[in-house]
């Protein structure tokens, strides 16, 4: 990497963010999971389970409209925040004022190429985020959308710790798609590790359908719980395209995008 290259280490706010979604992420499944549970009086007067995933799906996209809100919030007061770039302000990205944010946290110091390309070019150089930048990141959105729907589905036939454990089958189709897609070539070692995600993968959709029909713990038939397997699979498929997606439109020359 050039001298003139900005990079990005990964400090002890990163490591916070990254512990905070996997924390999150997993409420927010034990909740989806328990909301299908319930049982309430439907239309007819009869009381049934509560099992709505597309309504869990339009439930979870309203809140995310709130993300509007903190962003508008942080350009009209000019909040220091990762990814944004406020006039007079420097980049939170590289310049921190923590002692503990300096701090590298498994940074690799030998690679001959960054996973995510890297440009010479000072990002203050970009131009503001034009508008037909938020009707183009529409498109990520639609992924996230069907992605979600698709893994609530999933979850009426599955265990939530089998869900949730499926779902990081993601991590080898963003590595598949970063390899020949985005055409970032990625170390033996986080093969490794990608091979390793495909064994625990079938590991965890074994036991899930082991574990089903009469025999089993699970209440779902071996044929719910292949089905749930699958759409969960092709959900975390979708949200792939999404993460390719989305970090391609991030290391832009041209506009600056912030998350």
């Amino acid at each position: 990497m050039g001298s003139g290259e900005k990079t990005h280490k990964c400090g002890f706010w990163e490591l916070l963010i990254f512990l905070a979604a996997i924390v999150t992420g997993t409420a927010c499944s034990i909740c989806s999971k328990t909301m299908m549970q319930l049982h309430s009086v439907g239309i007819d007067g009869n009381v049934e389970q509560f099992s709505k995933p597309i309504f869990q799906t339009f439930g979870m996209f309203v809140g995310m409209l709130f993300g509007l809100v903190m962003h508008w919030i942080v350009l009209m007061f000019k909040i220091p925040f990762p990814g944004y770039e406020h006039e007079g302000l420097e980049d939170p990205d590289v310049e921190m004022t923590s002692s503990a944010a300096k701090t590298k946290y498994g940074v690799i110091n030998t690679e001959a190429t960054p996973l995510v390309s890297q440009t010479s070019k000072s990002t203050n150089g970009k131009t503001k985020t034009p508008l037909w930048m938020y009707f183009f990141l529409v498109i990520p959105s639609i992924f996230d959308l069907a992605a979600t729907a698709l893994c609530m589905m999933g979850l009426r036939y599955l265990d939530v710790s089998i869900y949730q454990l499926l779902r990081g089958s993601g991590i080898i189709f963003v590595a598949l798609m970063k390899q020949h897609v985005l055409g970032d070539s990625l170390y033996k070692f986080q093969w490794f590790g990608v091979c390793w995600n495909v064994i625990s993968v079938i590991l965890v959709g074994s036991t899930a359908i082991l574990n089903s029909g009469e025999n089993g713990q699970s209440n779902a038939e071996p044929g719910e719980a292949l089905l749930g397997i699958v759409l969960v699979m092709l959900g975390a498929f979708v949200q792939a395209l999404q993460f390719v997606f989305e970090e391609k439109v991030m290391t832009m020359d041209e506009v600056s995008v912030p998350p």
